[in-house]
């Protein structure tokens, strides 16, 4: 079995379609909203998708379905909450349901490995940050608060994969808003129990020009964009 496991789109739908994986099931790992242009075609999009799709809750997510706080990394707050203001303007009440519906985890058996897919951390799934700088030891402790031999994150919007005992703790990036210094799209494909992270080049500069069209204040568009064209925050 063939699973695509994707996270962080943030309204991107540029670097959503950019994914061309043939996949017999989808995993997301949350925030599907905030940040970008087109939380409408992103939304729509996982829900025409012709396969499985297993979802939890992101931070994001969770605070346009029931507008409260995300407690991101206050470097970027400011940016999403200007851009959920243009969230709950768009969405209607279906979409944002739908958005905030799933749980804040999933455990799941897949090629005889049990797989528990969260959006930040086993200890915390909405909010701690595991980035790839995070300790071995750390990792440890967070793989031993669940029993399963593949742990899934995003949230830090930065892939990777260490194995630690035996068990993997894997960052699959950030599909709309990569912050690791490579503009592309980031995924995992999981098969036969081994994970793979792959990027994808998407149209940078039409997510861009899409961004540019939003109602919010001018120097926070240039912001994201910027982070969009140089996958890190502006200094």
């Amino acid at each position: 079995m063939r699973t695509l496991v994707i996270s962080d789109i943030h309204a991107n739908i540029d670097a959503l379609i950019a994914i061309e994986e043939p996949c017999d099931s989808v995993i997301c790992l949350g925030d599907i909203v905030d940040y970008g242009p087109d939380p409408i075609a992103c939304i729509d999009y996982l829900r025409k998708l012709d396969v499985p799709l297993i979802r939890v809750r992101g931070n994001h997510d969770n605070a346009v379905a029931f507008r409260v706080d995300c407690a991101c990394d206050g470097a970027f707050k400011h940016l999403s909450t200007l851009t959920r203001e243009y969230m709950w303007q768009v969405l209607d009440r279906d979409r944002i349901d739908w958005t905030g519906r799933p749980e804040t985890s999933a455990t799941l058996d897949l090629d005889n490995r049990k797989v528990c897919a969260l959006h930040g951390a086993p200890s915390d799934n909405l909010f701690r940050y595991l980035y790839p700088e995070t300790s071995d030891a750390d990792l440890d402790a967070e793989l031993k608060l669940s029993t399963a031999d593949i742990v899934l994150t995003g949230h830090t919007h930065m892939p990777f994969m260490k194995e630690i005992g035996g068990r993997l703790m894997v960052n699959v990036g950030s599909v709309g808003q990569p912050r690791d210094g490579i503009a592309k799209a980031s995924y995992a494909v999981l098969e036969n129990g081994e994970v793979e992270l792959k990027q994808v080049q998407y149209d940078v500069k039409s997510a861009i020009a899409r961004l540019r069209k939003l109602p919010i204040d001018k120097t926070a568009i240039d912001e994201l964009s910027y982070i969009l064209k140089h996958a890190k925050m502006p200094r």
